[in-house]
């Protein structure tokens, strides 16, 4: 068995405004500019009932995916459904778990607690705190969110709910 010479190593190229080397950076501070915004959305603008805040941050043609009964995919369906779990759900807090960018999608793990003090797909008021969690999937155009996705266990959130 002979050992072939491992061949050399081409020369570094200099570093210049066009060359590879400012491509990364961009990419890194696009992704986590876009991981600050999904956070912004999903962790404080949602919970705070900040209409405004999500109509700056979200893309025309913005398309919910995961909606609930009742709400359209759009903008004023995650607004309609913001104010549903503002009216139902008091004291709301959201923690980030996790939170993941790369490239244009972005993802969150999340837990929100809250109080259930308002009627939610009609379950009474129960006064129960509870604690649920969710992951995000978030796609930006631009540095606008475009698509979300959302997965929560909604037999265990309404069995808790309704205190089962």
């Amino acid at each position: 068995m002979s050992v072939l010479p491992r061949p050399p190593r081409p020369a570094a190229r200099p570093a210049t405004a066009t060359s590879s080397v400012r491509a990364p950076a961009t990419g890194a501070s696009a992704a986590s500019a876009h991981k600050a915004a999904a956070i912004r959305v999903h962790a404080n603008a949602v919970p705070a009932r900040q209409d405004t805040v999500l109509r700056e941050l979200l893309a025309p043609g913005f398309r919910n995916h995961d909606v609930l009964p009742g709400c359209e995919g759009g903008l004023e369906g995650l607004v309609t459904a913001m104010h549903w779990f503002d009216d139902a759900f008091s004291d709301q807090r959201v923690r980030v778990l996790h939170a993941l960018a790369e490239g244009d999608l972005v993802a969150l793990q999340v837990e929100l607690r809250a109080r259930h003090t308002g009627f939610f797909r009609g379950i009474a008021p129960s006064g129960r705190s509870f604690t649920v969690r969710e992951m995000h999937m978030v796609r930006f155009a631009g540095d606008r969110e475009a698509e979300h996705w959302v997965v929560r266990d909604e037999a265990s959130f309404e069995s808790t709910l309704r205190g089962l």
